[in-house]
Formats: C-alpha cells, structure tokens, sequence
C-alpha cells in the first residue's frame, strides 16, 4: 500500500470530519424524542432508562475489542460496519413494535458502533503528521460538535411539525449519506494491517520499547476523570439550577449550549495548539480552564459568571481533548492505534456511568456546592499530575533501527 500525498491526506481527513458531522447530527437528532417514541409503547423513564444502559454498557465494552479488529484488519471495514450499523439501527428505532425491541437494537447498536470513533480516529493518527495531529483531531471532534449543537433542535422542530416519523426517517437518510461518503471517499489508511507479513520480531520488540506504560497509564486516568468529573455534577446541577438559582428551563439550555459553542469554535480554531507548543502544557492548561465550569457554580449566583465560567470551560475542552487522543496517538505504535482509542472512550464511557453513581451515595450528606468542588479538585489534581509526570513521547532506538531495517529491506 503506497502512502498517500499530502493533499491525499488532508481529503481524506476532510471526508472523515464531513462523515463524523452527518452521522453525529442524525444520531443526536433523535436522542431527545426515543422518550416519545418509548411514551407511544406506554413504557416511561425505566424503560428509557434501560435503553440508554444497554448502549453504555454494549458499546463500553465493545470499544477495545472492536479497536482491536481495526488494528488487525484495518480502519475502514469497521468504518463501514459501523456506519452501516446505524442505518439499520436507525430503521429498526423507527419499525420496532415494542419497547423490549427498542431496548434490544439499542443493546446491539452499543456493539456495532463501537469501533467507529476508534477506526475514525486512528485514521487521523495515521494520516496526519505529528505537527498537525491535533489541529485534525480538534477539526474531527469540532465536526462531532456541530451535530451535537443543531442536531436536536433540527430534530425537535421536525418533531413538533411532522410527529416521529419525519425526524426518524431524517437520520436514516443522514447515515446513509455518511456511509456512502466514506464507501466513496475514505481509504484503507492502517498500512501495517496491509503488511500482515512483516516479521513479527519488529513490532514486538517495538512495542516492548515504547515508554507507554505509566503515561499511557496516566492519559487514561485523565480521560476517566474528566469525564467522571462532569458526570458526578450533572444530576446534582440540575436540581441546583432550578431549585436554588431558580433558573428556567431557557436559562440552562442557554448555559449549557454556551460550553458547546466554545466548544464548537475551539475545537476548530485552537485544536493544534498542542502541535504548536507541545501535548503536555496544552493538555494541562486545558484542564485547568475545563474546570472553570465547576468554579463557576461554586463562587457564583449571577447567570452571566455562569456562562463566562462555562464558555471557558468549553474551550478548555477544546484545547484538551485533541491534545490527550493526540498524545496516545504519539506514543502507541500503528497496529495498536485503534485499540488505544477505544480503551480511551470505554474509561471515559466508565467515568460517565460511575460519576452519577457515587453522587446520589453522597448526596444526602453534602450541599450542592461540595459536589462542584469536588469536581473541580479532581480536575486540577489530574492537571497537576499530567504536569509533573508527562513526558513528551520519543521514538526509541529499537523503534528507530527497526522502521530503517523495513525500509531497506523494501529497497
């Protein structure tokens, strides 16, 4: 397999950016109505609430295994799998005649869309440069973003005038114009899955050479705690936005699509500030500013120190975010990329659910106040240990000897 150009390169990551954006917007589209669809079965919230479960825990651990599949047979058939698996997820949301089937295709929909933010991802870490690994993956994650900020209300308002129908049928066809974009436009990019023959003494020995172990380590942590950070807030905030802020239900969709916003543009205008001035310092300033949102709700009443402590910690995220996946990116070797990134969404997929867990077990015991602050300890203590205990990834020697001996023996 011949590498692709530079121009090459960057059409097939601009592909990969269009594809994450259409599938994102029509999955997220009808997140907000599978509660109508539940209520037209006469199911409610525990019903509801089984369906999400079913997904977090299929695709929580699906992800390693799947990413493992992408290492070994390449990123674009699991591309394509996944991509696939939500079309027909989609439909079977849009045909199922009860609410057990409805929990079912969620369950597998968990399994067979796993891999596709680890195959897309790994994509990117194999076809960007290192000096502009994370500019591509803020530009990816920047793509997600928009689907995340009109994906609902695209699909609320078609609800509102067509009923379930129309905005089930929408993301149908958006998923298929993702599929058929990456059939058309994206590539095999994994070129060791296509070397199957290469000597398996290099890419052990390669990996045994790779100091992954406790900044691997570390990186991970960091994706569980951010994620488990914001999900111990979440139920609390609620209840503390209306119960005590007296905030309206405009109030805080208004706040909280202030963090995605920031989010939005950071992710495109400041995603390669890693690539620029280093993974560690950006990764720790963005946490640091990520945890602004958590300050915020323990110093201020005022809606608009809210909003000014929300809208840094949205672009905390998006300088943080490609700077971690672009970190674990540098320092895993290629026929492991996939499976690195999908280790890396199923801790933040565990942070997600335990964060919530550990918060109703204490909540009985603490103001609302303690639990931001808890929050916002936990993110500076991960920010002060990636600070002391990151180092930047090197290539070693073996790593170096072995890619020169594979290159000559291709001569």
């Amino acid at each position: 397999m011949s590498a692709p150009t530079t121009q090459r390169s960057s059409s097939i990551l601009v592909a990969l950016s269009l594809c994450m954006a259409l599938q994102m917007t029509g999955f997220v589209m009808i997140l907000p109505l599978f509660a109508r669809r539940f209520e037209s079965f006469g199911a409610g919230v525990e019903a509801l609430g089984m369906s999400a479960m079913a997904y977090a825990l299929t695709s929580t651990v699906a992800a390693p295994f799947i990413g493992m599949l992408a290492d070994r047979f390449g990123r674009r058939p699991i591309i394509l799998l996944s991509l696939s698996a939500y079309v027909l997820a989609f439909s079977g949301y849009l045909l199922a005649a009860s609410s057990w089937m409805m929990i079912l295709l969620r369950g597998l929909a968990g399994v067979f869309t796993a891999g596709l933010i680890p195959a897309i991802t790994s994509s990117v870490g194999d076809l960007a440069s290192e000096n502009r690994r994370a500019q591509w993956l803020g530009i990816l994650s920047g793509g997600a973003s928009v689907g995340w900020i009109i994906g609902p209300l695209f699909g609320g308002l078609l609800y509102d005038r067509f009923g379930y129908v129309v905005p089930f049928a929408v993301s149908i066809l958006m998923a298929i114009g993702a599929l058929l974009l990456a059939v058309f436009l994206i590539p095999e990019t994994n070129k060791s899955a296509a070397r199957l023959n290469q000597p398996p003494s290099i890419r052990i020995h390669g990996l045994q050479a790779l100091p992954i172990g406790q900044t691997f380590f570390l990186l991970m942590l960091v994706s569980f705690g951010v994620m488990f950070a914001w999900a111990f807030i979440d139920p609390q905030f609620m209840f503390y936005a209306y119960d005590e802020l007296h905030w309206t239900s405009s109030q805080l969709g208004w706040i909280m699509s202030s963090f995605g916003v920031a989010c939005m543009f950071g992710e495109f205008a400041l995603g390669r500030l890693s690539d620029r001035l280093g993974r560690k310092p950006v990764l720790v300033v963005g946490l640091a500013l990520f945890s602004a949102q958590f300050i915020g709700l323990v110093v201020f009443r005022d809606a608009t120190w809210i909003v000014v402590s929300f809208i840094l910690a949205g672009l905390g995220n998006a300088i943080y975010d490609p700077a971690l996946s672009a970190f674990i990116l540098d320092i895993t070797p290629p026929e492991h990329k996939a499976r690195a990134m999908g280790l890396k969404g199923t801790v933040g997929s565990l942070g997600n659910m335990l964060g919530p867990a550990l918060v109703v077990l204490i909540t009985p015991f603490v103001i609302p106040r303690v639990v931001f602050l808890i929050s916002a300890g936990l993110v500076w203590i991960l920010a002060f240990a990636s600070g002391l205990s990151l180092r930047a990834p090197q290539l070693p020697a073996v790593v170096r000897f072995a890619s020169q001996s594979t290159v000559t023996q291709h001569k």
